[in-house]
């Protein structure tokens, strides 16, 4: 499905290349990205479930970015809306759906990107099941900073929102999984502040459409399951 999304200001400024990839990506790159990198793991460890999962949906989507002009839709930039709804709330997010990467795109399209969702989905399992999960950000970013073309335009965004994260959702061992971040605060040109941070995701959550985007949950079926609340308000 084509929907003209745009990318956030942050990605645009960097000017990710629009031309077909160059990189090797075989089986030695795919174990290579596995590698620990532990000086960021620690610092994803410092920071809430919420938040480490919210670096890991800015970090996918640079990956996304560059790939964009390989892709036949906008599938997977509906899924990132919805995993967005996903970290206000779990009851959200509907289903990781998304196609057999590998058979349908050439390597270099499709090993990247399965990769980076098959680990983003682990990570969404264990952050809801309260287990630690700090390695996979480091993998998905290794990944977006090797595909997107402007690795010195990565580095930055990363070294800044990671500090941004640590410092605004530091993890609490009482509370690991911490408070939803609003989308908007992965733009490092984003001026935080505690309300308008709750704007943000309550504007964000008013915004979506459920009926149009298979990865959401429709009202309905989120009280169906339980959903205590009024969908789509915060």
């Amino acid at each position: 499905m084509e929907l003209n999304y745009m990318p956030p200001p942050h990605i645009a400024a960097a000017d990710l290349p629009r031309i077909p990839v160059t990189y090797r990506w075989d089986n030695t790159t795919e174990e290579e990205m596995m590698f620990f990198q532990m000086n960021i793991a620690h610092r994803m460890a410092e920071m809430s479930a919420r938040a480490a999962l919210a670096f890991s949906l800015g970090a996918l989507e640079w990956t996304l970015w560059r790939l964009r002009p390989e892709l036949p839709g906008d599938d997977v930039f509906q899924f990132l809306d919805a995993a967005w709804a996903g970290l206000v709330d779990w009851s959200y997010l509907k289903s990781f759906d998304l196609p057999e990467w590998e058979p349908a795109f050439e390597r270099p399209v499709g090993g990247p990107l399965w990769e980076s969702f098959n680990v983003l989905q682990m990570s969404f399992v264990e952050a809801r099941d309260s287990k630690p999960f700090m390695h996979n950000p480091v993998i998905i970013s290794k990944i977006a900073l090797y595909v997107c073309g402007r690795p010195d335009a990565f580095k930055t965004w990363r070294r800044s929102i990671i500090k941004r994260l640590i410092t605004m959702y530091p993890m609490d061992l009482t509370a690991p999984t911490g408070c939803p971040v609003p989308r908007n605060l992965l733009d490092p040109g984003y001026v935080p502040s505690p309300e308008m941070n709750n704007k943000h995701i309550a504007d964000y959550l008013a915004g979506l459409n459920w009926q149009t985007n298979r990865f959401l949950h429709s009202p309905d079926e989120m009280l169906e399951n339980g959903f205590d609340g009024v969908p789509y308000t915060f």
